[in-house]
């Protein structure tokens, strides 16, 4: 097996790419680019003088927990309680405290998957066994996996970095099968509102979320956890523990984002990207690449068998002797297989995606 490379290796190289004058085509960080609910200028403007200059609850402004209280009860459908929503640096944070929560404890996790759970995992000394992601019977293939001393299964649909999500009715089956058995289900929704069909059902004892991609606003680096079982005082310490609490300024941001919000938007959200998953589909389908259906998010993980390594096709596609470089990320990264690599088109425009395909298409038949 070839060593792989990362996301960060491929986006650092092609930001020198750009640099140095080249074209680039940026299909690897998971980036969107839809326009957030109100410009954050408009925003900033605002906030009150003070904003900033005091030390806040280290769980979160206790305004903007009840605001994603009211988010979560109204766009997700779980009826929260804002005593137990947690405000995370990003989604990766609140990755962390999971982890660490759980940390010396049997989990389950998907694969392939968003780099960080591997990662962490082994940061926290997670003791951590994987399943198929997008099996064709995910409820036997996660039971099957199950341990005695499994505590918690994770589940990320749609998924990073496939984009794929089983049917409702399978994912309330597993549900109902885990907590029968005593084993709490943590559901990173990340991607909850980008779906092209059925729409995601929302399950879980625990939501791993982020504003990064809902509201189109990674710098902020916000996000949460709806802690719905024992310990979320625990959880809650660890934001103290780690990060001291979230930027005041940040928070408020969000805050008056979420306060905009309207069914519009998110049906915005989903005719913003659906045609790029289209495009992109069907290109790859006639250059008979196989993949996971890409039922949501704005990835699509795709592999071709006259790839032998998708960490040097990666890497040919970034060489400076290329007319176009062209980032993507190999399947390794998100322990996919040897040939498997991901596409995301958050930020892609129809002309980068034909690039994309002829370029794909130019460096494996030249293979």
């Amino acid at each position: 097996m070839s060593p792989s490379i990362s996301i960060r290796d491929i986006f650092d190289r092609c930001s020198v790419l750009r640099k140095m004058g080249r074209r680039v085509v940026d299909a690897h960080i998971g980036a969107p680019s839809h326009e957030p609910p109100i410009p954050v200028k408009q925003v900033i403007e605002k906030l009150s003088s003070d904003s900033g200059r005091e030390y806040k609850p280290f769980t979160g402004i206790p305004e903007l927990r009840e605001e994603v209280a009211r988010y979560v009860r109204r766009w997700i459908g779980i009826n929260a309680d804002p005593n137990r929503v947690i405000i995370t640096s990003g989604g990766v944070h609140a990755l962390y405290i999971v982890f660490r929560v759980f940390s010396n404890l049997h989990v389950l996790l998907p694969k392939p998957h968003f780099p960080h759970y591997s990662m962490q995992a082994k940061l926290s000394n997670v003791n951590a066994e994987y399943y198929n992601v997008y099996s064709e019977d995910i409820v036997n293939e996660v039971l099957s996996r199950l341990r005695d001393k499994t505590k918690l299964v994770m589940i990320n649909y749609p998924n990073n970095p496939t984009g794929y999500y089983p049917s409702s009715s399978e994912l309330k089956q597993l549900y109902e099968e885990l907590r029968s058995r005593g084993i709490i289900l943590a559901n990173d929704i990340a991607y909850y509102h980008i779906y092209y069909e059925e729409k995601p059902v929302p399950i879980g004892d625990i939501l791993i979320d982020t504003f990064s991609k809902t509201l189109s606003l990674p710098g902020l680096r916000v996000g949460y956890l709806y802690w719905n079982v024992e310990n979320y005082e625990e959880a809650g310490r660890m934001v103290y523990w780690t990060t001291s609490g979230v930027s005041d300024v940040s928070q408020n941001i969000i805050m008056e984002m979420l306060k905009t919000l309207d069914n519009s938007y998110f049906e915005y959200i989903r005719s913003y990207y659906k045609p790029k998953r289209d495009l992109i589909v069907k290109l790859f389908r006639e250059e008979d690449f196989t993949f996971p259906n890409p039922k949501g998010a704005f990835y699509i993980f795709p592999e071709h068998q006259k790839i032998d390594s998708s960490v040097k096709l990666a890497q040919n596609l970034i060489m400076e002797n290329r007319k176009i470089n062209v980032g993507i990320v190999p399947g390794q990264s998100f322990m996919g297989g040897e040939k498997q690599f991901r596409i995301s088109f958050g930020k892609l425009s129809e002309e980068d995606i034909y690039i994309l395909i002829n370029e794909l298409r130019t460096e494996i038949n030249q293979s």
